[in-house]
């Protein structure tokens, strides 16, 4: 799939300069009761709203969130962005590279013939997703985590095909070193991956979803604070949130739970 021409977004001085709030929202896997709320933040002209990714599958309603976050897109493209997630990772074709897979049966399901569907509405949606996004000096926004073939931001910038199945992929363990990750693709990485990175792209910690059962009453912290979960699902039985960023001082977060 063709993407944006870089596929990191870097917040600018500007953007960050009229930003009330920077509201980072994780994985919704279709869970719809959590879209009003989330409308209601994009309304909010003092918000800059980001999307980790994940929209579709395990939930019911994976092609409404999907519908209303392209929706979002299109109406304040000034202060919505989305990221891709491994959800998001599909052929040409339109086959996925993950199991299981619930948007093409919830999809028919709705009426929808799948190629049909996937040509017309979910591949335009993807293809304007980017692959990570960026607080310079400050924080780093991916779906699933880094490895230590991201070396700078340029590796982000126009990543090649490893460095995006790992962003997209990979996941945190506390230890050190690197291994290839237990679901297939990407990498567990540790402590010092953590460090080696952040280092290399001149931001302090990174915040990501892709493991909603780690931040399932609140953001989850691990490798000395660098890393931070979050999740914006109930599927798992969890409670949603966001996160929320102080733009004018980054290191400053807090939670807003969705309900």
């Amino acid at each position: 799939m063709t993407s944006p021409r870089t596929r990191l977004f870097e917040f600018t001085r500007e953007v960050l300069s009229r930003t009330g709030r920077i509201v980072v929202i994780g994985d919704i896997h279709g869970d719809y009761s959590v879209i009003n709320p989330i409308m209601k933040m994009a309304e909010d002209e003092e918000n800059f709203l980001v999307f980790l990714g994940d929209y579709a599958d395990r939930g019911r309603h994976g092609v409404e969130v999907v519908e209303t976050v392209a929706t979002l897109l299109r109406k304040y493209p000034e202060r919505v962005l989305a990221l891709k997630g491994n959800h998001e990772d599909y052929t040409e074709d339109g086959a996925p590279r993950f199991y299981p897979c619930d948007l093409i049966r919830e999809a028919r399901k709705k009426g929808r013939d799948w190629i049909t569907y996937f040509r017309g509405e979910f591949k335009p949606f993807v293809e304007q997703l980017y692959l990570a996004a960026a607080i310079p000096n400050e924080v780093l926004l991916v779906h699933g985590g880094v490895s230590s073939k991201i070396v700078s931001l340029e590796d982000l910038r126009r990543p090649v095909k490893v460095v995006e199945a790992d962003v997209l992929w990979s996941d945190p363990f506390e230890g050190y070193g690197e291994y290839p990750n237990r679901r297939g693709v990407g990498v567990e990485f540790g402590v010092d991956v953590t460090e080696r990175v952040c280092r290399s792209l001149g931001v302090k910690r990174i915040v990501r979803s892709h493991e909603p059962m780690k931040a399932l009453n609140g953001y989850y912290s691990e490798h000395g604070g660098r890393v931070i979960t979050i999740s914006s699902t109930s599927v798992y039985h969890g409670r949603p949130f966001v996160l929320t960023i102080n733009p004018k001082n980054p290191s400053e977060v807090s939670q807003v739970f969705l309900r």
